[in-house]
C-alpha cells in the first residue's frame, strides 16, 4: 500500500468517526445553519444519505478527496443520488423539502443541482424542458448561494445541543450503520 493511500484511508477512518460521534449534531446543523432560510432535511433521509456515503459508496468517491469534518455537511448535498442533483419531484417532505426557497423565488424548474466550492454551497434550480420541449442546454433558473462557515460545524457542536426524539433516533440509527 501506497502512503498516499494509507492517508486517504485513515482519514476517511477519522471523517467516519467523527460523523458516528456527532451524526445528530450535523443533522441538526443541517437544518438550522445551512437550510434554515431554504427547508429542511428529512431525518431518515439523512440517514439514507450517510448509509450511501459511507457503507454502499456507491458512486461516491469520499475517499479519494479531502473533506474537512467542518464542511462534511455540505458535502453532503454534493452527494445527493451520487451526483449532487435531485429532480423536483423528489423534493418533497420525505427528502428534502425547499419549501422556504419555493416560496420566496416562484420559478418553474425540474431539478435541484448542489455544488461547492470555496466559499459557497450552491443550490441552482434547473429547467431542462421548455413548454414540454426538451431544451439544447439546462438552463440556471435560480442560485442560492449558502456561504459556507469553516468552523461552524465546530461551533456549533460546541453549544452542546440538547437532543430530542429526532436526534436520538438519528443518533442510534447512524451508530448502527458505522
Amino acid at each position: 500500500m501506497e502512503e498516499k493511500e494509507f492517508l486517504d484511508e485513515l482519514g476517511l477512518k477519522e471523517l467516519k468517526n467523527f460523523v458516528k460521534e456527532n451524526s445528530h449534531l450535523i443533522y441538526e446543523f443541517i437544518n438550522t445553519e445551512i437550510l434554515k432560510d431554504v427547508g429542511i432535511m428529512n431525518s431518515n433521509y439523512y440517514i439514507k444519505l450517510i448509509d450511501d456515503i459511507f457503507i454502499k459508496q456507491d458512486n461516491l468517491k469520499i475517499s479519494r478527496i479531502n473533506v474537512d469534518s467542518n464542511l462534511f455537511p455540505y458535502y453532503i448535498f454534493t452527494q445527493i443520488f451520487g451526483k449532487g442533483k435531485m429532480d423536483y419531484t423528489s423534493l418533497r417532505t420525505e427528502t428534502i423539502n425547499l419549501h422556504k426557497l419555493n416560496k420566496q423565488i416562484s420559478v418553474y424548474y425540474n431539478y435541484a443541482r448542489f455544488s461547492l466550492d470555496d466559499e459557497f454551497l450552491y443550490i441552482d434550480l434547473m429547467q431542462t424542458k421548455i413548454g414540454g420541449m426538451p431544451i439544447d442546454e439546462d438552463i440556471v433558473k435560480f442560485t442560492k448561494k449558502i456561504p459556507l462557515k469553516t468552523l461552524g460545524l465546530k461551533e456549533f457542536i460546541d453549544k452542546n445541543i440538547e437532543l430530542n426524539n429526532t436526534l436520538i433516533k438519528v443518533k442510534e440509527n447512524i451508530e448502527k450503520i458505522l
